[in-house]
């Protein structure tokens, strides 16, 4: 029985861990931010498309705003996972109730978001059959 409760309370500091290590995480990705790449498999997005993406992390909630309409979704990482993992669940429209897979890093007021609209999780920072791949720099510099 000593044993059995150990064990649980070893797994519930773990998973402790894992979520105020998310917590952060979402901290760290909060902000605006302005697209300077986009790709969808495998093939680049006009310079004019690009530069009418942003987005913004606040919370839990992610909005990309692309030609002028606003995309909603709520998102989860686990930054614990290399690369760290993001699955974003769109909020309305014809998506939701999706989840799309995806991964990211942020690295000097640069995010990397690569996902799937359909499929496995990508493993890779580079584009491909099915990916969408953005490359954000945050609005504020920092």
């Amino acid at each position: 029985m000593t044993r059995f409760l150990a064990a649980g309370v070893a797994f519930v500091l773990a998973v402790g861990g894992v979520v105020l290590a998310d917590e952060k995480a979402l901290k760290e990705l909060a902000g605006k931010y302005q697209a300077v790449a986009v790709s969808k498999a495998g093939k680049d997005a006009p310079d004019e498309f690009v530069k009418g993406v942003t987005a913004t992390v606040a919370g839990d909630e992610l909005t990309i705003t692309s030609r002028g309409k606003e995309n909603r979704a709520k998102i989860a990482v686990d930054s614990t996972k290399k690369p760290a993992q993001i699955d974003i669940s769109p909020a309305d429209g014809p998506e939701k109730g999706k989840s799309f897979l995806g991964i990211y890093k942020l690295d000097k007021g640069e995010w990397t978001l690569v996902f799937t609209e359909k499929g496995d999780r990508p493993k890779e920072f580079k584009g491909g059959d099915e990916v969408v791949l953005i490359r954000f720099k945050k609005a504020d510099g920092k």
